[in-house]
């Protein structure tokens, strides 16, 4: 009889288990293939209006993506490569928003307020949204 405890005296095999891959499992997932501008009507589907012109959506992606770099390079000041990614995504939605006019701050991105760093425009931008 086996030993409950230890297990010697056990005569079957155990199966070999098999290993959770992550990338096969988040391939198969419908969620990780969604584009853009699904992310952002699933991340802004309880906000102030609807986003169906393909300008406002791109315009609200750089918006969370610029968000998130900022909050990561406040969160993480060591981090270089946090306070590289904020500064050049701030720099490509004031870009975009000055191109397609799609601010909805009281301060445009071409204001002199934001000569230094565009991060701040980013934060305006955000808090505007109430997300």
């Amino acid at each position: 009889m086996p030993d409950p405890i230890t297990g010697e005296g056990l005569t079957r095999r155990r199966p070999k288990s098999r290993t959770w891959e992550p990338r096969t499992c988040c391939t198969r997932s419908p969620t990780s293939r969604r584009s853009p501008s699904a992310a952002v009507e699933t991340a802004t589907a309880g906000t102030k209006a609807r986003h169906t012109s393909p300008t406002n959506t791109r315009a609200l992606y750089l918006l969370r993506r610029a968000a998130l770099s900022d909050r990561l390079s406040l969160a993480h000041p060591d981090v270089e490569d946090f306070l590289t990614d904020a500064v050049q995504l701030a720099h490509q939605l004031a870009e975009f928003d000055r191109k397609h006019d799609t601010h909805v701050g009281p301060i445009g991105p071409s204001a002199i307020e934001w000569d230094p760093s565009h991060r701040p425009y980013v934060r305006q931008e955000y808090d505007h949204w109430g997300w």
